[in-house]
């Protein structure tokens, strides 16, 4: 049985003890418009959020410190420390299943690319990616820091697991990590071949260009990538740096390097 088999059925099994409460404690307005905007854009694309799966959302982008106050820790609303335990290791199997499934790689080497999603580097995808989820943490009295943004993002993952499924949380973990795990593969790693290649040739600066296209509510990202002040190629996804990496991929291919 595979491994993503086994995860549907601890799930269905209600086995991590989390679902979307029958009866959701009341979001605010301005709260539930910022969930709902965060989630149907790219790459999560929710667009068809329950109403009864709202608190499951705030809770993943809900700092401890919002939850405590006064002398005593009083929990207001759940914190996302459950989700985010959940969400890591959700993070890890997609990542570890992808990597087997699509790569003839030995164990050590799967375990080295597995690293993308350590927890030191996650906060750095939310920024460079522009994920919008360090906007939307609740927090009381406390310094945005790496951590708890890296913990929300894992959280968040663990909510769409729960609430969508396994399907769902796969295709918006690839989307983000697309570019991470293609750098560790030489060979798919555009964008380091092609700035090792304009490097070794001599071709002046590389640059990237980035644009959004579609509408609103679900936006694509297009790069164009410059060498030496000419426009190479071009690319699109649902992400910067897929569309960054199409762009390389086209550029290597117009200098007969692909």
């Amino acid at each position: 049985m595979r491994l993503s088999a086994i995860w549907e059925k601890l799930r269905n099994s209600g086995f991590f003890g989390e679902r979307p409460p029958e009866h959701p404690e009341p979001t605010g307005d301005d709260r539930e418009a910022e969930v709902r905007a965060l989630l149907a854009r790219p790459p999560f694309g929710i667009t068809d959020l329950r109403d009864a799966a709202l608190p499951l959302y705030d809770r993943a982008l809900t700092h401890r410190s919002y939850t405590r106050t006064g002398e005593y820790p009083v929990t207001a609303v759940d914190d996302n420390e459950r989700l985010e335990f959940l969400g890591n290791y959700i993070l890890d199997f997609i990542i570890a299943d992808h990597l087997y499934g699509g790569y003839d790689l030995p164990p050590g080497e799967m375990n080295r690319r597995l690293q993308v999603t350590r927890n030191t580097k996650l906060a750095d995808i939310v920024l460079q990616q522009g994920l919008g989820i360090d906007s939307v943490i609740r927090r009381r009295g406390q310094v945005l820091t790496d951590s708890i943004i890296a913990d929300a993002f894992e959280a968040l993952i663990g909510a769409i697991y729960l609430d969508c499924g396994l399907t769902v949380a796969r295709e918006v973990v690839l989307a983000i990590f697309e570019g991470e795990i293609a750098a560790c593969d030489t060979r798919r790693n555009y964008r380091g071949r092609l700035q090792e290649y304009v490097a070794r040739e001599n071709l002046g600066e590389l640059d990237y260009a980035f644009r959004q296209t579609g509408p609103g509510n679900s936006p694509v990202w297009a790069a164009r990538v410059i060498v030496g002040g000419t426009p190479l190629g071009k690319g699109e996804a649902r992400t910067k740096q897929g569309a960054a990496m199409l762009a390389a991929k086209e550029a290597l291919g117009r200098l007969g390097e692909e």
